[in-house]
C-alpha cells in the first residue's frame, strides 16, 4: 500500500480540494530494510 504524503514549502501544486488527482511515478529509491521512497509529479509535467 502506498500512502502518499505531499510535503514542502513554496507554490502550491494543488489548491485545496477532495478531488482525485493523477500523478506520475517521477524518482524512486530502496532505503534501509525495504523501505521505498517514491517521487511522484503531476501527471503531464516534466
Amino acid at each position: 500500500m502506498v500512502f502518499p504524503v505531499i510535503l514542502g514549502s513554496g507554490k502550491r501544486l494543488f489548491a485545496e480540494t477532495k478531488d482525485l488527482k493523477t500523478l506520475q511515478l517521477a524518482e524512486s529509491k530502496t532505503v534501509g530494510d525495504g523501505v521505498a521512497i517514491l517521487i511522484y509529479k503531476p501527471a503531464g509535467q516534466k
